[in-house]
This record gives C-alpha cells, structure tokens and sequence, in this order.
C-alpha cells in the first residue's frame, strides 16, 4: 500500500496549493480579563479570513519547541520554524512580551522580511521600539509599512486584511518536486505530513514516520515530526486522541492537489488494507466516524 502512495508522489504532478496561508499573531496575553488588539483581530480574522490560519506565536514556542528537559527556548530553532512555516509574522505591539517578539524578529532577516506590524495610534511617538525594530522591519518587510489602528476595543482591521490579501493573494501555486523527505523546505514537510495523514486516515506517529520513510526516502526525526504535528493541531488540520495516541484530520483541509489521481481509490484501497492486516486500525476508523 505504501509502495503505490510512493509512486503517486513519484510520477503525478503535485502541487502545493496557494492557501490558506500561516500567519502567526504575536501580541498582548489573551483571556487575562483585557480586551487586546490581539483579541479583537483573532475574533475578526475568524470571518472575515476565511483563507488564513492564524497561529499563536506562544503556541508555537511551548511543549515541543522547548529544548527538552531545559527551561530555556532554542531561539535558533524557533527562528528556523517561524521562518519557514509561516507566510507573515502579526506583531500587535502592546505588552512587554511582544515588545521582546518584535525586537527579536526585528534581528532576523528572513522573519523581518514577512513580518507586518500593527501599532495602535497611541504608540505613534518616537520611542525605541519605532526607531529601532519597527523602523528596521519597515525596511525590508514585504508587507510595509506599519498598520496603525485605533484602541482595542474600537478597532477596524480591514486595513490588515486588505494587506494581507494584497500581498499573499496572488502567490502562485508552485509544483512540488519529488526528492528525499529531509531535501524538502519546513513547509513542504508540513504540506506532506498532512497529505500522508490524510491518505491514511488515522496514524499514530510511528506509523506516520514509518509511511513517510518508505514514500520519501528518509524519515524526519521524533522532535521534527512532533513540531509539524504540532503545527498542524494548534492550525487546526490535526487532532489527537490522547488515550489511543492516534492523529487524525479535522475536516478536509489539504496544502496538496495531486493531479491525475482519483482519491477515493486510495481511500478504499486503504480501507481494505486495514481490513486485511489492521481490524485494530480499522476498528479506531468506525469508531471515529460514528
């Protein structure tokens, strides 16, 4: 079975499809009983961005992407991840912990180059952040200048979406090129964990490293696998049964268009596969269908 989803990737066109697009929203602390600019733009973006997934930057840095058994982050790591998951870094400027985000991807080259920042009307003086990491983002950043924006609990982001769409919505979609599992860029690895997941149905993650290993060549490492996965949950791909470890999808969301493939085949061939050598597997599928 593995051995024909191979093939697939090997000899059909695959493309990665143009969206939704990652955005990661850095900013003020929700749920702390204050209505933050944050806030309102996630309950926004909710309806109005129907072709955006926003993630938050302080779940992309906590769990999996803390060096294990260390109580410090691995920036570099962080960096690499941000950098190459996400297609614009959201910065509402408005508490210290985002003063620090902003600073910090202000000194990176290729976060600043994707990163908007979204200053409220009330920080238009001329401070340090402006002057400094502000001022080195809306250098380089594709999508400058800064956005000002009134007081959270007034706030219009139709400006930010407008932004957004100008600068994204025309990105093409481009073919992926078949080579070994560890030669793909960060988005890639992300785009085929959920490809595979999605052929397969439901998989725990040695199955997954497993499936990858024989269509790709070469399988990524336990932590790599676990950053993806937990991308694709906090994105709202992927979800987890604590109690029997198993991934499965969330609706029928997908970064892949295979060309030439008729997926319901797949999907049955599958299905009797685990007929035949996994009643467990196949047992977990009903069961998750009901």
């Amino acid at each position: 079975m593995l051995e024909s989803l191979r093939a697939i990737f090997q000899t059909k066109p695959v493309y990665l499809r143009n969206g939704p697009f990652f955005v990661f929203v850095c900013g003020g602390e929700l749920g702390q009983g204050k209505t933050t600019l944050r806030q309102q733009f996630l309950q926004w973006a909710e309806h109005e961005l129907p072709n955006f997934v926003c993630l938050l930057a302080e779940n992309a840095i906590k769990d999996n992407f803390v060096a294990e058994r260390r109580t410090f982050i691995d920036l570099n790591r962080f960096e690499s991840v941000i950098a190459g998951i996400a297609d614009c870094v959201l910065i509402f400027p408005e508490s210290p912990g985002s003063f620090a985000e902003t600073g910090f991807f202000s000194g990176s080259q290729k976060i600043r180059n994707k990163t908007l920042v979204i200053n409220p009307d009330a920080e238009q003086y001329p401070s340090f952040l402006n002057r400094g990491p502000i001022h080195k983002i809306d250098g380089s950043s594709l999508f400058r200048p800064t956005v000002h924006c009134g007081a959270a609990e007034a706030a219009d982001f139709t400006h930010v979406g407008e932004r957004l769409r100008d600068c994204l919505g025309g990105t093409p979609r481009h073919q992926l090129e078949y080579r070994e599992f560890h030669q793909l860029n960060v988005k890639e690895k992300l785009a085929v964990v959920l490809e595979i997941l999605s052929l397969l149905r439901l998989a725990n993650s040695a199955t997954l490293k497993h499936a990858i290993s024989v269509c790709f060549g070469t399988n990524p490492s336990a932590q790599e696998l676990a950053d993806l996965l937990r991308i694709l949950q906090a994105g709202k791909f992927v979800q987890k049964d604590e109690e029997t470890r198993y991934y499965r999808m969330v609706g029928s969301a997908s970064l892949i268009e295979i060309k030439n493939v008729d997926i319901d085949e797949i999907l049955a061939s599958v299905t009797l596969f685990y007929q035949l050598n996994s009643p467990r597997l196949l047992q977990a599928l009903q069961e998750v269908a009901l």
